[in-house]
């Protein structure tokens, strides 16, 4: 702690850096961005070494003791909310002006009730459109004629107003879940007993749709940060979550069984990935793709220019994906290199400020989940029962995920040294000021007390935050260099 700060200084300070922490959390970020952010903030009203962890769904921020006051934890337990990427681009644009200096915690905590109690930017009627194009990109990317667009179109409409009844009511997500793919599938059967359109666009497209916004990057990049514990609960909702759809699904064949209804799927068992060949094909799924991601932060609320942005680099992660399939490489390594450009390009949007980098990387992914394979899992499983079929679609399924979360990851990774204006590219791409909120997967910007500024103020005026600036290169060197010779010092003693 500080010293001379105050008891109530550290109060509020840690009460702000949890109220941020939780709004991060519940809009999906990863453990090691949260973490990172709140120091951050802590440190720059000169709380220099806030405690913050994060066990799941809890928040724990500390200051340890002085010889003046005893330790401070507070403790807060993340309240389910409906995904806002207007209030997480709030949220960043908040962090970027304390950590900039200037700004007291009290006026931080009167901006945080208002980014809190603020109201959705857009009607409901809106999101509910934005699904319903989000639905139609993915049929259209999965090469559905115009009458399965319509009907993957109307069938969002109803998913997404059923699971907000249910989610009004108190239901568990896993039933949500459950009643959304079950309305997907009882609407392809429809489709595919009176129109004789094939049912598998049309299930994909409502499994995709249920799979949207799932919290699998964060999970993966728990797990590669050394947050375990968040990982496996994260990777344990989503599997569980994923179940329930295919609950829903068993539940729609299982009606059409009883009705008398026989399906068919003519596809071949071996078939994994599936490339659109010929010029048109291609245009229309990449445009798919495009307005699939565009869609999706609508549905979520984001800013217009946060959405059209979206919407491009999704359009480009499928013609990467196209392309690269087209080449002779297999599905997964596709989807993994493609979701390593989507990575790369997130992380050089929230440089530029765009848009944060979740955003971006959530609408680029998920025209890339494997609802088709899903489908057809369960499909092979219930209706031929032909286990080994299944078994390949399946784990198709799981590893097309998991190539997807790692090479996001992977793509930030790449894409984290630009943080540090290492070279040209990354002089002519930053914006001047610290990072705002940020993907900290691999050598993370760590933020210092800018130099040309007097951080000594008045005792009066303890509460305003210190302008900070990211650390150079040349000081990890540094560092470094002082921890081998403090090694090689206790070597010598012992």
């Amino acid at each position: 702690m500080a010293h001379g700060a105050s008891d109530q200084h550290t109060r509020k300070v840690l009460d702000l850096t949890i109220r941020l922490a939780e709004v991060m959390l519940s809009s999906g970020s990863g453990t090691a961005d949260v973490v990172a952010t709140a120091q951050d903030v802590a440190r720059a009203y000169r709380l220099t070494d806030c405690v913050v962890d994060v066990f799941v769904t809890t928040i724990f921020v500390s200051a340890p003791p002085t010889t003046d006051s005893p330790p401070i934890t507070i403790v807060r337990a993340v309240q389910a909310r409906s995904t806002d990427y207007t209030r997480l681009a709030h949220l960043d644009e908040l962090v970027q002006r304390i950590t900039s200096g200037g700004v007291s915690v009290d006026e931080a905590h009167d901006a945080m009730d208002e980014l809190s109690e603020q109201p959705h930017p857009y009607p409901r009627w809106v999101a509910t459109a934005g699904w319903a194009g989000f639905a139609l990109g993915i049929a259209m990317l999965l090469g559905g004629s115009w009458l399965t667009w319509i009907l993957a179109a109307i069938t969002s409409v109803l998913i997404d107003r059923t699971l907000r009844w249910l989610n009004r009511l108190g239901t568990p997500t896993f039933f949500q879940q459950a009643a959304g793919a079950a309305i997907a599938t009882l609407v392809a059967v429809g489709a595919y007993l009176f129109a004789g359109v094939g049912p598998s666009a049309l299930v994909a497209t409502g499994i995709v749709m249920l799979l949207a916004g799932m919290t699998l990057v964060g999970s993966v990049q728990d797990a590669l940060t050394g947050y375990m514990v968040t990982a496996v609960a994260r990777l344990g909702d989503v599997l569980f979550l994923t179940l329930g759809i295919v609950v829903g699904i068993l539940a729609g064949l299982q009606v059409a069984a009883l009705a008398g209804i026989e399906i068919q799927l003519q596809v071949n068992v071996t078939e994994y990935f599936v490339l659109p060949s010929q010029p048109l094909q291609i245009a229309m799924a990449v445009g798919g793709a495009a307005l699939a991601g565009g869609c999706l932060t609508v549905a979520s609320y984001a800013r217009p220019r946060a959405a059209v942005t979206a919407g491009i680099v999704a359009g480009i992660a499928e013609a990467m994906l196209i392309g690269l399939g087209t080449a002779g490489l297999g599905q997964i390594v596709a989807t993994g290199t493609a979701a390593v450009g989507v990575g790369i390009l997130a992380t050089l949007i929230s440089i530029r400020r765009q848009a944060p980098a979740l955003v971006t990387a959530t609408a680029g992914i998920t025209p890339m989940l494997p609802g088709l394979a899903v489908f057809r899992a369960v499909f092979y499983f219930a209706v031929e029962r032909d286990i080994g079929a299944g078994m390949g679609q399946a784990l198709a399924a799981a590893a097309t995920a998991l190539a997807i979360g790692a090479g996001v990851v992977m793509g930030e990774l790449l894409g984290s040294p630009l943080r540090y204006r290492a070279g040209r590219i990354s002089e002519f791409l930053r914006v001047e000021g610290p990072p705002g909120v940020r993907r900290a997967v691999g050598r993370v910007v760590a933020l210092r007390p800018a130099a040309d500024r007097d951080t000594a103020r008045p005792p009066y005026q303890r509460s305003w935050s210190i302008a900070m600036e990211p650390e150079s290169v040349d000081m990890h060197d540094d560092e470094a260099a002082e921890s081998s010779a403090e090694s090689a010092n206790d070597a010598d003693e012992r």
